[in-house]
């Protein structure tokens, strides 16, 4: 634009120019102004998400969050076809149950092995319930990582491998 200005300046006479000029200057601040706010926000958003606006561009921020965006996605689909490998589970052993009933209601002799199958039926029930997949350190890191950031006794970032100091009653560290 400043280009078009002194091109302007030099040929007074160009009628083209001038209204070039008288159409497209006010777009352009506006244009100049917006991008300015989307580059301010775009550095606070990248500030907030702990990254540096400097030397993180948004060609390497936002991708994080497509890559997050696919697996929550992902994530939802696996936990509704669970459940639904689940429900037909729980039903197909329902239905097994009903036929033994019926089967012992025609013969009594075959009490022992109803309660056998019954048996065998809650117990398969209680493993489809326990079957889901933990994702949590069974060690209980997170729950120490959390506590100590509540107490605020962080003495170093904790890695997979080491432990927090916890203060006990007494105020005393220990491992």
């Amino acid at each position: 634009m400043d280009l078009t200005k002194r091109e302007y300046t030099m040929h007074d006479h160009n009628t083209l120019l001038k209204e070039f000029l008288l159409h497209n200057e006010g777009k352009l601040k506006k244009l100049q102004e917006d991008a300015k706010i989307a580059q301010d926000a775009f550095d606070d958003v990248v500030k907030y998400f702990g990254e540096n606006p400097k030397t993180t561009p948004p060609s390497v921020f936002f991708p994080v969050f497509v890559r997050f965006v696919k697996a929550y996605k992902q994530a939802e689909e696996e936990n509704e076809l669970r459940k639904k490998q689940e429900q037909a589970l729980m039903e197909k052993l329902l239905e097994q149950e009903a036929l033994m009933e019926q089967q012992d209601a025609k013969s009594p002799s075959h009490k022992s092995k109803r309660q056998q199958q019954e048996l065998i039926a809650e117990l398969r029930r209680r493993q489809v319930k326990d079957n889901r997949h933990v994702y949590e350190g069974k060690d209980g890191a997170i729950e120490d990582i959390i506590t100590a950031l509540k107490k605020n006794n962080i003495t170093k970032f904790p890695n997979v491998h080491s432990r927090i100091l916890e203060t006990n009653p007494t105020d005393e560290p220990m491992r």
